[in-house]
């Protein structure tokens, strides 16, 4: 298959929607995939996301009466009110996949999530304690570890429980290292849970210890936020994959600064 046959069928694929039909009773519910003729002009936006708020946004919900999909804005429109955009909510997605699924990325989305590599670096002092506490907990001193935004996440948890955990027991002194080693392996393995409540002074030092990590990662990018920002306002005319790689950079940026920024609250 070609390229341009390749993204054909990946333009159509990801623009399904999983329709119900044969609906005699609920319990044996079915579903089809089905392209929806107007729905692929509306952009995308989320109805109950500060920044979106004055956004007409159609939500859809199948009518069981009627067997049909039915859409309703969020507000009113008059019928004089013909140049007022309508938005469509494309999905609680990331970044990555609004970009690669959809060819755009959302500023400030919520539900988005980053994956940068953390390492516990045995040149620090209590390596040895610190690895030992993290395998009785089940985390590598190494890995792929997801993250969202430290503040306005609508994710569950805005950081994944092997960096938390990574976070604590690396900002740990070494009483708390032998504290925690020596718990019973249910409640040491709250350490792993974002809302676990733990030492106010433990907190501090794992939102600094995650503040101070974030920050290199930051200044491992070519270009500042404010060197992207300004790209993206002076390069109007700029190639549109470029745009949207600049796009993604900066927001990936935004998610790291974010933690930056809610250390020093």
């Amino acid at each position: 298959m070609t390229l341009l046959g390749s993204w054909a069928v990946s333009t159509v694929m990801t623009r399904q929607n999983k329709v119900p039909v044969n609906l005699a009773e609920f319990d044996g519910m079915d579903y089809t995939l089905a392209l929806i003729p107007y729905w692929d002009m509306a952009n995308h936006a989320y109805p109950d996301v500060k920044e979106h708020e004055d956004r007409c946004v159609a939500e859809t919900c199948y009518n069981a009466a009627s067997e049909q999909l039915e859409c309703n804005l969020t507000r009113e429109i008059s019928a004089t009110s013909a140049n007022v955009p309508i938005f469509i909510v494309y999905g609680k997605r990331t970044d990555a996949e609004f970009l690669v699924h959809n060819g755009f990325v959302c500023p400030r989305n919520p539900y988005t999530s980053v994956q940068k590599r953390f390492t516990l670096i045995p040149a620090i002092p209590l390596y040895k304690e610190r690895s030992h506490l993290l395998e009785l907990l089940g985390i590598p001193t190494t890995g792929m570890f997801a993250f969202g935004l430290a503040t306005d996440s609508r994710l569950a948890d805005p950081i994944s429980p092997e960096l938390i955990t990574l976070a604590r027991v690396s900002a740990m002194n070494e009483k708390e290292l032998q504290h925690y080693t020596a718990l019973d392996a249910a409640e040491r393995q709250k350490l792993c849970s974002y809302h676990s409540l733990l030492p106010v002074e433990l907190c501090d030092r794992t939102d600094r210890w995650l503040a101070t990590v974030m920050k290199i990662m930051l200044l491992r990018y070519p270009t500042t936020i404010e060197q992207d920002e300004e790209l993206l306002k002076a390069n109007r005319q700029m190639h549109h994959i470029r745009r949207l790689l600049i796009e993604y950079r900066l927001e990936e940026k935004q998610t790291l600064r974010s933690w930056v920024t809610a250390s020093k609250r």
